[in-house]
């Protein structure tokens, strides 16, 4: 399936949603959840807390269903930018209420976490999306392409580019 028909049948899909069709809902979710919750596993401390997290993307996303406007990127792309808001405020939230860490294995995990998104908060958003994409959601090459609204060939141009500003950014180039 082509990016473009992958977005046509997640439009007809958001559409029967949107006017609330459970079986509709219950297919976005099948498509997306487990590309949710590899974007909070890469990003928190326990699989708990990254279930939690991908469940409330769809939370919210069904609160502010009537709100969703196709803008030429996928249906993902929304719910991605529901997921980075939740993410936020759970760094919010653990921030107010965490206790010092005594866990040096776990501590040293999160820095790396912690210093990979610095790099990566550093490089033009375009740059960040496709390496996040491809590495952390695991998506292929066609999928991030078409998350990006973008060819293949565009998409691979350009996360060759990412790597390289990626690389520079973290010393390694």
């Amino acid at each position: 399936m082509t990016g473009e028909q992958a977005q046509a049948a997640d439009w007809k899909t958001v559409e029967a949603a949107r006017d609330g069709d459970e079986a509709a809902w219950s297919e976005l979710f099948n498509a997306h959840h487990s590309k949710l919750f590899r974007f909070f596993r890469s990003r928190v401390e326990s699989t708990e807390a990254a279930e939690d997290l991908a469940a409330e993307v769809f939370v919210e996303a069904f609160r502010s269903r009537s709100r969703f406007r196709w803008r030429g990127r996928p249906f993902e792309a929304w719910l991605f930018g529901i997921a980075r808001n939740r993410l936020k405020m759970h760094y919010r939230s653990r921030r107010e209420t965490e206790e010092l860490v005594g866990d040096v294995e776990h501590v040293q995990d999160e820095y790396l976490g912690v210093e990979i998104a610095d790099v990566l908060d550093r490089l033009p958003p375009d740059y960040r999306a496709a390496i996040e994409y491809r590495y952390v959601l695991g998506l292929n090459g066609v999928e991030a392409a078409a998350a990006m609204g973008r060819s293949h060939g565009s998409f691979r141009a350009l996360l060759m580019r990412a790597i390289k500003a990626f690389k520079r950014e973290y010393g390694t180039d």
